[in-house]
């Protein structure tokens, strides 16, 4: 490999640092191009931390998939949750049964939902408790008179752990044994962190206080399913309602929450493109330097010419010459923004502890619903993007080097 044009290109480049006019230009132009580069790596971040959250807290707070009768209710439908749970993509499955509540706390009220679970391993699993102690060790041990309900719920009404609540159920699905309305009495075994409208609403109740007080034992007519990829959802529901021969509805998170995923990829193409044309304004910044530069150089590119530089020599020194101003302006905004990224949880609590307030706003923000994450590939491509648009932008500089007759220039001397 020949470095005969990057060597020149560098004498050229530490030559015209003694212009302190050019110097300050050509500084001012590569803070441009790393801020640039900078921004685009914490937006790019921001959105993938995003959509892990959105991962995290959608995908976890909700069934991926609901397959409920239409006609009447499941026969056998313990028999036929067996079956699904042994299907590819399916983690477990389950009676799905949400009702509208009213509770009760003193002279406070609240509506939200309540919702039933069987197994509680997967409650544990998909749900970030507040403690992590012997009481939550022994949360097998749930009874029908116990209730996990959300933080923002124990927050707004000021419950804790092993307090009492009323509830009245308003549900017109199944009917009470008894045939009349009842307050139903629930001790708070445990509360889970709400970090997303999806389930700051929501109580989770045993499916046996429902078979113990409702008559449900012949009235399930809906079945939630969680899968290992929700998002191969739609096919996998499809292959279950091949196996069941009954007419039934057909529901996926995706049908709700889908287009959240595709505006957060529109988005990141938005914001690749917004900023990576602020990248090729700055580098018009380099192609003026380029020119300002071949128009003092035109001696030392007579001279080049009389000792047999081709033009494509000539191209290649003033094309390195340009390039060195973006690849050093993308490498420090790589870099910054890289280490921005991997530190900003130590960023963000020093300039809170030193504001004394939170920067996000808590009553649009859910609480740690911040996250930075940068992609390899992400990187990869910013750097292999930044560089063509350097060649780009330094072509025509480069090709009217080229074209200078050092002739001309020559009888001036």
């Amino acid at each position: 490999m020949n470095f005969l044009p990057f060597f020149i290109a560098n004498r050229l480049y530490f030559k015209n640092n003694k212009d302190y006019i050019f110097f300050l230009i050509s500084i001012l132009s590569k803070v441009g191009i790393a801020l640039s580069i900078f921004t685009l790596i914490i937006s790019i971040s921001a959105i993938n931390g995003f959509k892990i959250l959105l991962n995290k807290n959608v995908l976890s707070s909700l069934p991926h998939g609901i397959i409920k009768s239409i006609y009447k209710p499941f026969v056998s439908w313990d028999k036929m949750i067996k079956n699904i749970n042994c299907l590819d993509n399916i983690n477990y499955s389950e009676p799905y049964i949400l009702m509208n509540s009213i509770l009760l706390k003193d002279t406070k009220i609240k509506f939200f939902n309540i919702k039933s679970f069987k197994n509680i391993k997967y409650i544990k699993k998909y749900f970030s408790f507040q403690k992590i102690d012997n009481q939550f060790k022994k949360l097998n041990n749930i009874k029908n008179n116990q209730i996990i309900i959300s933080s923002n719920i124990s927050e707004y009404l000021s419950l804790k752990k092993g307090d009492w609540v009323d509830l009245i159920i308003l549900d017109n699905n199944f009917s009470f044994k008894n045939k009349r309305v009842k307050i139903f009495s629930f001790q708070i075994k445990s509360i889970f962190n709400s970090n997303s409208i999806i389930n700051s609403n929501i109580g989770l109740v045993p499916f046996s206080f429902f078979q113990n007080n409702f008559n449900i034992k012949n009235n399930i007519n809906a079945i939630e399913l969680y899968m290992s990829n929700p998002l191969e959802a739609k096919k996998t529901i499809l292959n279950i309602a091949q196996k069941i021969n009954v007419p039934i509805f057909l529901y996926t998170w995706i049908n709700s929450y889908k287009y959240i995923y595709d505006d957060i990829n529109k988005t990141k193409i938005i914001i690749y493109i917004t900023l990576f044309l602020l990248i090729i304004i700055s580098c018009f910044s380099i192609i003026s330097i380029s020119l300002l530069s071949i128009s003092k150089k035109t001696k030392d590119i007579a001279i080049l010419r009389s000792i047999g530089a081709n033009n494509f020599l000539i191209q290649l020194i003033f094309l390195y010459y340009g390039m060195r101003f973006i690849f050093v302006s993308s490498f420090i905004g790589i870099i910054t923004g890289t280490l921005t990224v991997l530190n900003y949880k130590k960023i963000t609590f020093f300039l809170e502890k030193f504001f004394h307030h939170s920067l996000l706003l808590n009553n649009i923000y859910y609480q740690n619903f911040l996250l930075l994450k940068i992609n390899i590939s992400d990187l990869i491509n910013i750097f292999i993007i930044t560089i063509i648009i350097a060649i780009l932008t330094n072509w025509y500089p480069a090709y009217y080097a080229s074209k200078i007759d050092p002739n001309k220039i020559l009888k001036k001397f």
